[in-house]
């Protein structure tokens, strides 16, 4: 797996010029980690052995910059894949191409946590009847996460009366355009923006925004 970052790099490079998901290999996620964890071992066990030798800070840097640049795949893919959630639950089209297994199912959990959001914030917006429910976490889909991966997020809980149905965010940096209801936004860093509940706490899991604390001003008795 020696070639394997130059290979990360073009992924980088092919992700961040297409419109939509880039065709990556069908294993990327296992293989990347395996190559992670590779590298990791490598420049731990050459630091241990011989703390001044070059070789061992070499690899250092090398897994540091690999981690990054995975990093940057994966997070382009993900904002991606919650656009496209967005549109799906909006009525678009529900076609992902070159999304892998892994991705299909974040997307599909998405668009049902989504569909069911608006559902309750906004149900005059539906033509009839509920949208379907959020999906549920059957032991056939659970199975195929992998190890070390998180679950799904769980679907929020209806709003109380009087509660915010809102969040107040800070935009950490640019993000492509986003669909939201019938307007497209996009997010630019150190934008203040409010946005749904369940697409703010993706965001925030992804951090590519930061929560606004807003105090409240009364005026005295």
């Amino acid at each position: 797996m020696a070639d394997y970052y130059t290979k990360l790099l073009e992924l980088r490079r092919a992700e961040g010029s297409a419109h939509g998901l880039s065709k990556i290999p069908v294993d990327f996620y296992p293989q990347t980690r395996a190559y992670l964890s590779e590298l990791k071992s490598t420049f731990e066990t050459e630091l241990r052995e011989n703390p001044s030798g070059r070789k061992g800070e070499l690899a250092r840097q090398t897994h540091q910059r690999a981690v990054q640049t995975a990093r940057d795949v994966v997070e382009a893919r993900m904002m991606k894949i919650l656009t496209a959630a967005l549109q799906a639950s909006l009525g678009g089209s529900r076609d992902l191409p070159n999304a892998l297994p892994e991705e299909r199912v974040l997307h599909e959990s998405l668009l049902g946590y989504l569909r069911q959001h608006r559902s309750e914030v906004a149900p005059y917006l539906e033509p009839t009847g509920p949208p379907p429910a959020a999906p549920k976490r059957t032991p056939s889909t659970a199975s195929r996460n992998l190890p070390g991966e998180p679950a799904p997020p769980r679907a929020a809980a209806p709003a109380s009366v009087g509660g915010a149905e809102t969040q107040i965010l800070r935009v950490l940096k640019d993000t492509p355009k986003v669909a939201l209801g019938t307007e497209t936004i996009e997010l630019r860093q150190d934008d203040v923006v409010s946005l749904p509940a369940d697409v703010a706490r993706l965001l925030l899991e992804n951090r590519i925004v930061e929560a606004v604390e807003v105090r409240e001003k009364f005026s005295p008795a």
